[in-house]
């Protein structure tokens, strides 16, 4: 609004402006389905998921300059991945996928990219998520995020976000951290990996700001990233964290999640 405002008061009625990207967004797994699969709410057949994954991050691009393609849901077999990914790739500017890339007997992902173009597998020493896996089918990139929808997000919001935006066109900073005053205690903490905590921010009488943890930490928790305002981060070597120490914070709004 601001930039449109500048444009205005300039007497530019005409600017010249990129195309929005194109995103597809490919789920993978056998036990996937979509919530209009199942509408009377009958029992799901035995291991079903509904595909979260799917609308999060759709929900997630609605903020960005993208045109969001529906790829689907791909089962677990190799053939059927390589097939869907040399389709959407001629397509797309980015493909996103959720699932599949870990080290199980059904995860196809990377070798279904090696076969295609370029692969690269990034394990990352953060919580949640860890394993990205990056590749590229021509001139489109493929990021391949975790399958629990925590480690979705979070991976999306630190390592999707920037491609995506500079694949715009876009400049990109570094999200603003604030610092607050922790509301929890950690008294042992195992260092060695970047930490991710969601957490929503409260204040106290005299209006400092104090982040509070959710109660449960597992990262297939829907239910924590709703209750959060936002992620505590925590380097690598902070081995505890006492009530009141400063904490680096950042808000989802600082990412454009509202």
């Amino acid at each position: 609004p601001q930039d449109i405002a500048a444009l205005a008061s300039i007497g530019r009625s005409r600017v010249s402006a990129r195309c929005r990207i194109r995103v597809g967004l490919l789920s993978t797994g056998d036990e996937l389905l979509r919530p209009q699969e199942n509408p009377d709410s009958s029992p799901l057949r035995p291991g079903a998921l509904f595909d979260a994954n799917h609308y999060l991050l759709a929900s997630l691009l609605e903020t960005y300059p993208a045109s969001v393609t529906d790829l689907g849901i791909c089962g677990d077999r190799r053939e059927a991945l390589q097939q869907a990914l040399a389709q959407a790739g001629s397509g797309q500017d980015v493909i996103l996928t959720s699932g599949g890339a870990s080290h199980g007997e059904e995860d196809h992902l990377v070798a279904a990219l090696d076969a295609l173009g370029e692969v690269e597998i990034l394990d990352l020493a953060i919580k949640p998520g860890r394993r990205l896996v990056l590749g590229r089918i021509g001139s489109c990139d493929v990021i391949g995020l975790p399958g629990n929808p925590v480690a979705a997000m979070i991976s999306f919001l630190l390592y999707a976000r920037p491609l995506l935006l500079r694949r715009a066109g876009a400049a990109v900073s570094p999200p603003h951290r604030l610092m607050v005053a922790s509301g929890f205690s950690l008294p042992s903490r195992k260092a060695g990996r970047r930490e991710f905590l969601r957490a929503r921010l409260v204040a106290g009488p005299d209006g400092t700001l104090t982040a509070d943890l959710y109660a449960r930490s597992g990262s297939g928790l829907i239910s924590s990233l709703r209750a959060a305002d936002g992620l505590v981060e925590l380097a690598e070597d902070v081995a505890e964290v006492a009530p009141g120490t400063p904490v680096p914070f950042l808000s989802f709004a600082a990412f454009g999640v509202v």
